[in-house]
């Protein structure tokens, strides 16, 4: 994959090492710390914002292994957010790949879309649906990417840690708004538009080590759960933006204990701990330019019939 690295342009990007692409993407997240926009209803190419996102397939977004957004998308939603790098500390556990080991990760925070905030304001009222979409850094292969929702509609607290999130959601209770976004993730053309798989994760290690398809072994799925500490540091009412709380949590935080469920039926296990290895700060760069692939489920239960 073609991208900047160091400043020029390289084919064989994808070829370095897990810590040269993840210190090219730093470079570029902490280059200047001024927020994305939050597209305008109207006068954004090719048509107004609330078109263009029914208009835009997301087919690259499901084929595209590349970690810089490619020419000619535009980040519709999520679109202003915090960007940090985090690391796994992971237990022991019986998935392979990145699930052993996964040191270089950016994470980026955002509302799905932009809320309306103000003293006084619900969370429920205005609009803030928290999000994470995180990205790990391999030695000689594409980074593997999952994203993360509480639910695709608003929360009640304007706390982004108060819930739990997972690369799983719930399809139920949605509202015009949801529903036609549910439509226009139906354009990446799978019939599992409220999930992302995981099987990409567990395929090659953080040094590139491959696994084969009888040995891959991954979670159906993944929950974010918030530490006490994080579900109680900020208020459930209006206090301040997003990005002034995300700025007061130091490098080396623990935001989340990480749980897998073996099968649909299975009970969450613990398997490890998502912790910060930077400050979050806002970035130009991480709300327009970082790609996040979202992996098709079907290519998990390809894998795995019996789910």
């Amino acid at each position: 994959t073609a991208a900047y690295l160091r400043g020029f342009v390289t084919l064989d990007y994808d070829a370095q090492t897990a810590k040269e692409k993840f210190d090219y993407l730093v470079s570029q997240i902490v280059s200047d710390s001024s927020p994305g926009s939050w597209p305008p209803l109207v006068g954004f190419p090719p048509a107004s914002a609330l078109a263009y996102i029914f208009i835009e397939s997301m087919k690259p977004t499901v084929s595209d292994s590349t970690d810089i957004m490619p020419d000619g998308r535009y980040k519709l939603i999520h679109s202003v957010g915090g960007a940090a790098s985090v690391s796994l500390e992971l237990e022991a556990n019986p998935y392979t790949g990145l699930f052993q080991q996964a040191n270089y990760g950016l994470i980026r925070f955002a509302s799905a879309k932009e809320p309306k905030e103000g003293a006084g304001v619900a969370a429920l009222d205005g609009g803030f649906t928290p999000g994470m979409g995180i990205k790990f850094l391999r030695d000689g292969k594409p980074s593997a990417n999952v994203v993360f929702l509480h639910k695709l509609t608003p929360q009640e607290s304007w706390n982004f840690f108060k819930n739990t999130q997972s690369n799983h959601l719930s399809v139920g209770g949605l509202g015009t708004a949801e529903n036609l976004l549910k439509k226009k993730f139906e354009t990446s053309g799978s019939d599992w538009v409220n999930m992302v798989g995981l099987s990409d994760m567990a395929r090659f290690g953080e040094d590139g080590a491959e696994v084969s398809d009888e040995e891959i072994k991954f979670p159906f799925q993944l929950l974010l759960v918030p530490t006490d500490e994080m579900a109680s540091r900020f208020s459930d009412e209006y206090e301040r933006p997003l990005i002034e709380q995300l700025r007061t949590i130091e490098s080396g935080s623990v935001l989340y204990e990480l749980y897998a469920k073996e099968d649909y039926d299975a009970a969450p296990a613990l398997i490890g701990r998502l912790k910060t290895t930077s400050a979050i700060e806002s970035s130009v760069f991480a709300d327009s330019k970082l790609f996040l692939k979202h992996q098709l489920m079907e290519e998990d239960f390809a894998l795995r019939p019996e789910w």
